[in-house]
């Protein structure tokens, strides 16, 4: 059986009490906004930032500065939203594979999301996964495609789903 973004999801939230959903993204940059419209969705979708052991967080074009935060609540999961560049038809949503990611790839951040994920489990002491959003436009000034914004749509009703399981 072909194993679904759906199904990893599921299998990497499965056993974790308290878990960040991470959004990172540049808002100006038309489907690089992914990351923070998964945030905003999940707010209005599950109340607050913080809901139990859920913690929610916008980093926008510098998540390494909510690092901290992150480290504080001590989640066993932290999940990275973001849109990512592999190939696929526009507004895909997949789990990306971390030995894919290059540390010098371009990127919209400060920091390459490589060191960000290496930093959060070495300190923390969490589990790291990071989904992806295959977006269309990157450009400084575009609107967020249609294709990215019914994937930003499924993927949080798919993420609330599950946390409130």
């Amino acid at each position: 059986m072909i194993s679904t973004w759906r199904d990893e999801l599921e299998k990497e939230f499965r056993g974790a009490e308290s878990f960040v959903v991470f959004g990172v993204g540049n808002s100006q940059r038309g489907d690089d906004a992914a990351g923070g419209l998964v945030i905003r969705d999940l707010k209005k979708m599950i109340g607050k930032k913080k809901r139990g052991a859920i913690l929610l967080l916008d980093g926008g074009e510098s998540p390494e500065s909510l690092t901290g935060e992150i480290r504080a609540f001590g989640p066993d999961l932290t999940a990275i939203v973001d849109a990512a560049v592999a190939g696929h038809e526009p507004g895909t949503v997949y789990i990306v594979d971390r030995d894919k990611i290059s540390q010098d790839d371009l990127t919209t951040h400060r920091m390459p999301l490589t060191l960000l994920i290496c930093y959060l489990e070495e300190s923390v002491g969490c589990r790291v996964i990071m989904i992806g959003i295959e977006p269309k436009n990157l450009r400084l000034g575009d609107r967020v495609s249609e294709e990215v914004k019914a994937s930003v749509q499924i993927l949080s009703e798919q993420l609330a789903r599950i946390m409130k399981a």
